[in-house]
């Protein structure tokens, strides 16, 4: 079993987070696509529709030269649809992001109790756990975006004076971690947001740099992952793009209906390993979480201490 608690450095942040899932990754992910694979597959589906009526859209349009405005006519005809399925899509992505955010906290914290995590428990944990869940993400809405937006709307500012480069990259780390810590505390223990959010605050304060350098590592690697992935696609769909002659005529019927393949295809590969990917940089945080707390409670040698006591009564 993966050892939580343990006091660990900027490597181990990052060598932990692969080790964990070397150990772990093959039940973690079994049931992380058993409970979230089917929504998962719900937002593509819905996604793609939406983006299937937009080039629909667009071709009508394109074929209709006489009439500059029948493109804007055809979404206005299509508005209730559009609403409808970007209610249902907003929706979605809401779940599906707080059972992505909400599964790796669950998970870790049924390994720390000692136990083997099953998707039966972490469903039943994900229920009892929902309404804190949504509340955290509300109340972020609220709370935290405006004040990021405020953040990095000055950062950009200073761009144009150098300093603004590597403020953003110990900015964009140093928010996300907060927020990751933050929740992990909020989730774990009864306290309210506020008291969580000042926790996570604390928790970065423990061990800055290491903290955002691999926070930071983990997120360059997802995003190289995300590249390679979708990079493959892209250069196929570019390849028989300028290798089939039918594609390479003008306003064809032929060749948005590629286009429109080709873009799904894409945005569903890209949605699909983008949350899954998600999971790296939330367990990298769990770690973090439960090497701060091994840090100020000695837990693991009081455990030690405790077995030792039980052992020799």
């Amino acid at each position: 079993m993966f050892q939580l608690y343990k006091k660990r450095d900027f490597s181990q942040f990052i060598s932990d987070t692969i080790s964990f899932f070397k150990i772990e990754g093959k039940n973690y992910f079994k049931s992380y696509f058993t409970i979230n694979g089917g929504l998962l597959l719900i937002l593509v589906v819905l996604i793609s529709l939406f983006v299937k009526i937009f080039f629909e859209g667009m071709f009508s349009a394109i074929q209709n030269n006489e009439n500059p405005n029948f493109f804007v006519e055809q979404m206005f005809s299509n508005l209730g649809l559009f609403i409808g399925l970007g209610f249902l899509m907003f929706f979605a992505i809401i779940l599906v992001s707080v059972i992505n955010y909400t599964f790796p906290v669950i998970y870790l914290k049924i390994l720390e109790e000692g136990k083997t995590p099953t998707t039966k428990e972490i469903i039943d944990r994900l229920k009892l756990k929902a309404g804190r869940s949504i509340l955290f993400f509300i109340i972020s809405i609220f709370v935290l975006i405006p004040v990021f937006m405020i953040l990095f709307f000055i950062t950009f500012l200073l761009i144009m004076v150098i300093i603004g480069f590597p403020l953003l990259f110990i900015l964009i780390p140093a928010v996300s971690s907060w927020i990751a810590q933050s929740y992990y505390h909020y989730i774990n223990t009864n306290s309210g947001y506020f008291d969580a959010l000042f926790k996570g605050y604390e928790i970065i304060g423990k061990k800055f740099w290491p903290i955002i350098g691999s926070t930071a590592i983990m997120y360059v690697i997802v995003q190289i992952i995300l590249t390679l992935i979708t990079f493959i696609p892209y250069i196929f769909g570019l390849m028989t793009m300028f290798t089939n002659p039918d594609l390479n005529e003008t306003n064809t019927q032929e060749t948005f209906g590629f286009i429109m393949i080709f873009v799904t295809v894409l945005m569903a590969i890209s949605i699909l390993f983008n949350y899954t990917l998600q999971n790296l940089i939330l367990i990298n945080q769990g770690i973090i979480y439960y090497s701060i707390k091994e840090a100020d409670e000695n837990i693991s040698v009081n455990n030690e201490i405790e077995s030792i006591g039980s052992n020799e009564e």
